[in-house]
């Protein structure tokens, strides 16, 4: 890694800009995966170029880069990525492109044909083109909704005959991709680990009730649970307008800083938590939220959020993604209020857990069954692990955060503070790319894990739930060990 990390930093000469990775759709995170092992973490950065002004150092600099890469000649030159966006090609004047394609093109002479479709139809869609032989090579997978249903479902195909994940370019997110482990193979393609959900708040509105920064009590070890609903409680008054946890998607990051998910994979088969007496905890505590009255209900509101509220000073707490804030001051400072009083910090801690359990963000591909060119996509892969790990892309997200989002450094050190929290212990939960019936189950908000922010106690919807996801589970297993029983792809 040492030759890599210093080759890399010769990129530091690029006119380079970054464009901060968010989710796919505002799914409201795709928080979703498994265990709760260490992993490398990042900001989440995509390194763009600007390929009109290069100069001839700089050009050189990304030749450098490419050195790092493997020597080998693709037969094939072109990979088709499957999706209703394209992050890779031209985005803005002066053909700024993504670096990783950058490499692509001057390593291996490649291409990436975008093949377009939309959100909604995505699956379906590449059902019928896998079908048809249409060769489609990759799609994303960090919003795990594909996964890893997509693999009964004969929609992907394992990894390990292309990537050496000892490899010096492999290894430093080697144990992000065991995660993902699934019955003997890799499908999914983890290229870096990012912070999830975090607490959004005004510190106006804080000072102004008399409660310590949830910036301070994250500093002083005490941003916990009891913390959180403590200044909820003393805050949240219907009749003055005031109101207290907002966000569509708050049950998952909670639950998940307990330190157990919902369901995940273990010795690389699915696993489900029903009766893990951590996931119960958290689920009695967001029951006592919803008892309290502490979240707002979106039902006297037309089944709407009000972010505004928290610029407004009429609502404590909003959780969600960073990106939110990653974009034009004048979006997010109308929504959230003045820059110098818009803050946020990680989920509180569970008070009880052993660890600091934080839910994580993943970016991530899978590869298509039948793909045409599957060496082709490690090599891009690569190029994006060459990408993701220059020194100088912190450094370069900072200076877009303060000059293009005017971000306060007190906002940049607690993202930072977010991601080496989230790196120490990150949990995923994969219910979402589980199949339909299942997700549908846990999903729901009578029976599944949002329950509990609808007045069902979690004793009373475990037991009607558990009989049905243990059966789909099991059924889901069984499916995976007996590939040729495996139904045809959704």
């Amino acid at each position: 890694m040492d030759k890599l990390k210093k080759i890399i930093a010769g990129i530091s000469a690029l006119t380079i800009m970054t464009g901060l990775t968010a989710c796919g759709g505002d799914t409201e995170e795709a928080a979703a995966g498994e265990t709760t092992t260490e992993a490398t973490t990042t900001t989440a950065v995509t390194v763009e170029i600007n390929t009109e002004t290069l100069n001839s150092e700089e050009a050189n600099a990304v030749a450098d880069v490419t050195d790092l890469l493997p020597d080998v000649e693709l037969e094939n030159k072109t990979i088709k990525w499957f999706s209703f966006y394209d992050p890779f090609h031209a985005t803005t004047a002066g053909n700024t492109k993504a670096l990783s394609l950058e490499l692509f093109e001057k390593k291996y002479g490649g291409e990436i044909e975008y093949i377009e479709t939309t959100w909604n139809n995505r699956f379906n869609d590449l059902s019928t083109k896998i079908l048809g032989g249409e060769g489609i090579d990759f799609i994303a997978g960090g919003d795990l909704d594909s996964f890893p249903k997509g693999v009964t479902n004969g929609m992907f195909q394992p990894v390990d005959d292309y990537i050496d994940y000892d490899s010096e370019l492999w290894s430093p997110v080697k144990e992000l991709n065991d995660k993902f482990f699934l019955n003997g193979n890799h499908y999914l393609i983890a290229t870096q680990a990012t912070p999830g959900q975090v607490v959004i708040y005004n510190k106006q509105t804080i000072e102004e009730n008399g409660f310590e920064d949830p910036a301070d009590l994250l500093a002083a070890g005490e941003w916990d649970w009891n913390a959180f609903k403590e200044m909820l409680l003393t805050f949240v008054d219907p009749d003055a307008e005031c109101y207290g946890l907002d966000g569509w998607f708050n049950e998952q990051p909670l639950m998940l800083t307990s330190g157990v998910p919902s369901v995940e994979l273990k010795d690389g088969l699915l696993v489900h938590n029903i009766y893990d007496p951590d996931l119960e905890r958290s689920m009695d505590f967001m029951y006592s939220l919803s008892q309290n009255g502490l979240v707002l209900d979106k039902n006297l509101f037309g089944w709407n959020t009000h972010i505004e509220y928290i610029g407004e000073g009429k609502e404590l707490f909003y959780i969600c993604g960073i990106y939110t804030l990653e974009g034009a001051p004048e979006i997010w400072t109308a929504t959230y209020g003045d820059p110098e009083d818009v803050m946020f910090v990680p989920m509180p801690k569970d008070p009880d857990a052993d660890e600091y359990y934080l839910p994580a963000g993943l970016e991530a591909f899978m590869m298509c069954k039948g793909a045409q060119n599957p060496e082709g996509v490690v090599r891009f892969m690569e190029c994006i692990l060459a990408a993701n790990q220059d020194e100088r892309t912190q450094e370069i997200a900072v200076d877009k955060l303060k000059k293009d989002y005017g971000w306060t450094d007190e906002m940049i050190e607690m993202k930072n503070t977010v991601a080496e929290l989230t790196a120490a212990n990150p949990v995923y939960d994969i219910h979402s790319g589980c199949p339909t019936d299942m997700y549908n189950l846990l999903d729901g908000s009578e029976m599944g894990i949002r329950a509990a922010f609808y007045g069902h106690d979690w004793p009373s919807v475990r037991d009607s739930l558990v009989e049905a996801v243990a059966y789909m589970v099991d059924e889901f297993n069984a499916t995976l060990q007996n590939p040729e029983a495996a139904p045809a792809a959704e």
